[in-house]
Protein backbone atom coordinates (compact mmCIF):
# COMPACT_ATOMS: atom_id res chain seq x y z
CA UNK A 1 0.00 0.00 0.00
CA UNK A 2 2.73 2.20 -0.82
CA UNK A 3 2.06 6.03 -1.39
CA UNK A 4 -0.50 8.06 1.11
CA UNK A 5 -3.37 8.42 -1.10
CA UNK A 6 -4.61 4.75 -0.10
CA UNK A 7 -3.68 5.08 3.52
CA UNK A 8 -5.47 8.71 2.98
CA UNK A 9 -8.52 7.44 1.42
CA UNK A 10 -8.51 4.91 3.79
CA UNK A 11 -8.58 7.27 6.72
CA UNK A 12 -10.85 9.53 5.67
CA UNK A 13 -13.59 6.77 5.09
CA UNK A 14 -12.49 5.76 8.42
CA UNK A 15 -13.01 9.38 10.02
CA UNK A 16 -16.66 9.68 8.24
CA UNK A 17 -17.76 6.67 10.50
CA UNK A 18 -20.31 7.40 13.48
CA UNK A 19 -17.95 7.20 16.74
CA UNK A 20 -20.64 5.09 17.93
CA UNK A 21 -20.51 2.69 15.14
CA UNK A 22 -19.98 -0.94 15.37
CA UNK A 23 -17.73 -3.24 13.64
CA UNK A 24 -16.80 -6.98 13.68
CA UNK A 25 -13.66 -9.18 13.28
CA UNK A 26 -14.22 -11.55 10.58
CA UNK A 27 -13.17 -15.13 11.87
CA UNK A 28 -13.56 -14.42 15.58
CA UNK A 29 -16.80 -12.20 15.31
CA UNK A 30 -15.22 -9.61 18.23
CA UNK A 31 -17.14 -6.46 18.04
CA UNK A 32 -15.07 -3.47 18.12
CA UNK A 33 -15.29 0.56 17.69
CA UNK A 34 -13.05 2.85 15.91
CA UNK A 35 -11.89 5.25 18.09
CA UNK A 36 -9.12 7.54 16.93
CA UNK A 37 -7.94 7.93 13.55
CA UNK A 38 -4.26 9.33 13.57
CA UNK A 39 -1.09 10.23 11.07
CA UNK A 40 0.24 6.50 11.13
CA UNK A 41 -2.51 4.42 12.59
CA UNK A 42 -6.15 4.00 13.48
CA UNK A 43 -7.04 3.30 17.24
CA UNK A 44 -9.48 0.51 18.05
CA UNK A 45 -11.29 -0.39 21.25
CA UNK A 46 -12.88 -4.08 21.63
CA UNK A 47 -16.65 -4.40 23.14
CA UNK A 48 -15.23 -6.84 25.78
CA UNK A 49 -11.82 -5.28 26.61
CA UNK A 50 -11.66 -1.84 27.44
CA UNK A 51 -7.42 -1.07 26.22
CA UNK A 52 -6.73 0.79 23.27
CA UNK A 53 -5.44 -1.71 20.23
CA UNK A 54 -3.60 0.61 17.78
CA UNK A 55 -3.66 -0.47 14.07
CA UNK A 56 -0.39 0.64 12.10
CA UNK A 57 -0.50 1.95 8.62
CA UNK A 58 2.65 -0.09 7.94
CA UNK A 59 0.36 -3.14 8.65
CA UNK A 60 -2.32 -2.00 6.36
CA UNK A 61 0.33 -1.12 3.77
CA UNK A 62 1.64 -5.18 4.21
CA UNK A 63 -1.79 -6.51 4.25
CA UNK A 64 -2.67 -4.41 0.96
CA UNK A 65 0.02 -5.22 -0.88
CA UNK A 66 -0.53 -9.14 0.26
CA UNK A 67 -4.25 -8.90 -1.17
CA UNK A 68 -2.94 -7.75 -4.61
CA UNK A 69 -0.08 -10.35 -5.06
CA UNK A 70 -2.97 -12.99 -4.49
CA UNK A 71 -5.28 -13.85 -7.99
CA UNK A 72 -8.10 -15.01 -5.84
CA UNK A 73 -7.77 -13.04 -3.03
CA UNK A 74 -6.47 -13.18 0.64
CA UNK A 75 -7.93 -16.30 3.05
CA UNK A 76 -9.01 -14.97 6.44
CA UNK A 77 -7.57 -18.09 7.61
CA UNK A 78 -4.06 -16.89 6.81
CA UNK A 79 -4.22 -13.39 9.08
CA UNK A 80 -2.36 -13.86 12.29
CA UNK A 81 -4.53 -13.90 15.29
CA UNK A 82 -4.21 -10.26 16.34
CA UNK A 83 -4.71 -9.27 12.96
CA UNK A 84 -8.22 -9.73 12.30
CA UNK A 85 -8.71 -6.24 13.14
CA UNK A 86 -6.61 -4.95 10.25
CA UNK A 87 -8.76 -7.13 7.62
CA UNK A 88 -12.15 -5.31 8.90
CA UNK A 89 -10.72 -1.60 8.68
CA UNK A 90 -8.47 -2.63 5.12
CA UNK A 91 -12.37 -2.87 4.17
CA UNK A 92 -13.34 0.76 3.92
CA UNK A 93 -11.16 1.37 1.00
CA UNK A 94 -13.25 1.25 -1.59
CA UNK A 95 -10.86 -1.32 -3.39
CA UNK A 96 -11.24 -3.73 -1.10
CA UNK A 97 -14.08 -6.13 -0.72
CA UNK A 98 -15.21 -8.59 1.71
CA UNK A 99 -16.25 -12.27 0.21
CA UNK A 100 -18.17 -13.70 3.39
CA UNK A 101 -18.54 -17.10 1.55
CA UNK A 102 -15.16 -17.30 0.79
CA UNK A 103 -13.74 -16.01 3.42
CA UNK A 104 -11.50 -13.50 2.30
CA UNK A 105 -10.68 -9.94 0.76
CA UNK A 106 -10.33 -9.35 -2.58
CA UNK A 107 -9.60 -6.18 -4.62
CA UNK A 108 -12.70 -4.75 -6.73
CA UNK A 109 -13.61 -1.72 -9.04
CA UNK A 110 -16.58 -1.80 -7.11
CA UNK A 111 -17.85 -0.30 -3.92
CA UNK A 112 -19.60 -2.44 -1.59
CA UNK A 113 -21.27 -2.72 1.38
CA UNK A 114 -18.99 -5.21 4.13
CA UNK A 115 -21.34 -7.10 6.37
CA UNK A 116 -17.87 -6.12 9.34
CA UNK A 117 -18.16 -2.31 8.96
CA UNK A 118 -20.87 -0.52 10.70
CA UNK A 119 -22.64 -3.78 12.06
CA UNK A 120 -26.50 -3.34 13.33
CA UNK A 121 -26.48 -4.16 17.23
CA UNK A 122 -29.27 -7.03 17.06
CA UNK A 123 -26.86 -9.15 15.09
CA UNK A 124 -23.69 -9.11 17.53
CA UNK A 125 -26.52 -9.97 20.28
CA UNK A 126 -27.49 -12.83 18.43
CA UNK A 127 -23.93 -13.85 18.14
CA UNK A 128 -22.86 -12.58 21.64
CA UNK A 129 -25.70 -15.71 23.33
CA UNK A 130 -23.80 -18.60 22.15
CA UNK A 131 -20.86 -17.14 24.40
CA UNK A 132 -17.44 -16.92 24.05
CA UNK A 133 -13.66 -19.27 23.92
CA UNK A 134 -10.90 -18.14 25.65
CA UNK A 135 -8.73 -15.99 23.64
CA UNK A 136 -8.79 -15.70 19.64
CA UNK A 137 -7.18 -18.92 18.63
CA UNK A 138 -9.68 -20.30 20.24
CA UNK A 139 -12.39 -18.78 18.44
CA UNK A 140 -10.58 -18.93 14.86
CA UNK A 141 -10.00 -22.84 15.75
CA UNK A 142 -13.84 -22.84 16.42
CA UNK A 143 -14.71 -21.39 13.15
CA UNK A 144 -12.60 -23.64 11.20
CA UNK A 145 -14.02 -26.93 11.64
CA UNK A 146 -15.56 -29.92 13.94
CA UNK A 147 -13.69 -31.66 16.42
CA UNK A 148 -14.71 -35.18 14.27
CA UNK A 149 -12.91 -33.77 11.04
CA UNK A 150 -9.62 -33.85 13.47
CA UNK A 151 -6.59 -36.06 11.60
CA UNK A 152 -5.18 -38.37 14.36
CA UNK A 153 -1.76 -39.10 14.47
CA UNK A 154 -0.36 -42.54 12.74
CA UNK A 155 1.60 -43.87 15.52
CA UNK A 156 0.33 -46.13 17.99
CA UNK A 157 -0.85 -44.98 21.40
CA UNK A 158 -0.24 -41.10 20.40
CA UNK A 159 -3.23 -38.74 21.46
CA UNK A 160 -2.51 -35.86 18.91
CA UNK A 161 -5.00 -34.68 16.78
CA UNK A 162 -5.08 -32.08 13.98
CA UNK A 163 -7.90 -30.27 11.93
CA UNK A 164 -4.76 -30.02 9.35
CA UNK A 165 -3.25 -32.98 7.82
CA UNK A 166 0.10 -31.12 7.62
CA UNK A 167 0.22 -30.14 11.03
CA UNK A 168 -0.45 -34.10 12.07
CA UNK A 169 2.55 -34.64 9.38
CA UNK A 170 4.81 -31.91 11.27
CA UNK A 171 3.97 -33.36 14.56
CA UNK A 172 5.62 -37.05 13.91
CA UNK A 173 8.49 -35.55 11.85
CA UNK A 174 9.47 -32.93 14.46
CA UNK A 175 8.70 -35.03 17.42
CA UNK A 176 11.86 -36.11 19.05
CA UNK A 177 10.95 -39.44 20.35
CA UNK A 178 11.84 -42.40 18.67
CA UNK A 179 8.54 -43.97 18.59
CA UNK A 180 7.24 -40.71 16.08
CA UNK A 181 8.89 -41.79 12.71
CA UNK A 182 7.48 -41.99 9.72
CA UNK A 183 8.82 -46.19 9.23
CA UNK A 184 6.51 -46.99 12.29
CA UNK A 185 4.01 -45.99 10.07
CA UNK A 186 2.20 -47.57 6.71
CA UNK A 187 2.93 -44.28 4.75
CA UNK A 188 6.07 -43.64 3.28
CA UNK A 189 7.26 -40.38 4.40
CA UNK A 190 4.56 -37.20 4.95
CA UNK A 191 3.65 -36.33 1.71
CA UNK A 192 2.23 -39.85 1.83
CA UNK A 193 0.27 -39.28 4.89
CA UNK A 194 -0.98 -35.82 3.81
CA UNK A 195 -1.70 -36.71 0.21
CA UNK A 196 -3.68 -39.77 1.69
CA UNK A 197 -5.78 -37.72 3.92
CA UNK A 198 -7.10 -35.77 1.33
Amino acid sequence: MPGPSRWQRLTENATELSSEAIHLTPLSRRVFRITDVQDDRILIEYRDDQDTVSLQREQFEGLYDRIQDTRDGFEFGRLPPNAEPYATVLNLHPRIEVDSQERRLHESDDTVASPLIDVDDDEIEDQSDQGETDGVIGEMLDNMGQPKNRVVCPIDGCQYSHRSAASVARHVSGSGTGTHIWANTDYVGWRDFVRKQN
